[in-house]
């Protein structure tokens, strides 16, 4: 049975493997609370098991919570105040952001193509009905009165723009 080798990775990278972001946002409570929602942005996270995920103190969990609903980047879903329940908003643009970002790493690192991937996806998701024309026109010179010595038609010019 063969065994895939991987590459090795450059010394200045292994100092960075376990930092949310690379270590780009350094190796803050709020930085690891978003490394871990963006990695999975369909959970029900719970402050309990984002303090044993991090290994942060409930204090500190709690005000990174805080932040990123102030943010936008999550919402309390739970109408217990004692027990919150946070979502990440999908929507959001920050959200989308920090998924590129964290592909961008990716990409870099293993020399992927995730990013752009993603950023295709994103457009023919959200963008690319709004990025369409609503319509094309397609005729031949003569329809416009042009003739083969670039005269205009007896009547005058006739211009077109597009939409």
């Amino acid at each position: 049975m063969s065994e895939k080798i991987l590459p090795e990775l450059p010394e200045n990278f292994k100092d960075f493997l376990d930092i949310p972001y690379g270590g780009l946002f350094g190796n803050s409570a709020l930085a690891q609370i978003v490394e871990e929602i963006v990695a999975d942005p369909t959970m029900h996270y719970r402050p309990k098991y984002l303090e044993e995920m991090t290994g942060r103190k409930p204090k500190t969990v709690r005000d990174a919570l805080q932040k990123l609903v102030q943010l936008g980047l999550i919402e309390n879903v739970s109408k217990d105040s004692h027990h919150p329940v946070y979502l990440v908003v999908v929507e959001s643009k920050k959200f989308i952001a920090l998924s590129l970002l964290a592909y961008a790493l990716l990409d870099d690192r293993d020399k992927t193509r995730c990013m752009d991937t993603a950023i295709l996806d994103y457009y023919h998701k959200n963008l690319e009905n709004q990025d369409k024309p609503l319509a094309h026109a397609t005729a031949s010179p003569e329809m416009w009165g042009i003739t083969a010595e670039r005269e205009p038609h007896k009547h005058g010019f006739v211009i077109a723009e597009g939409v």
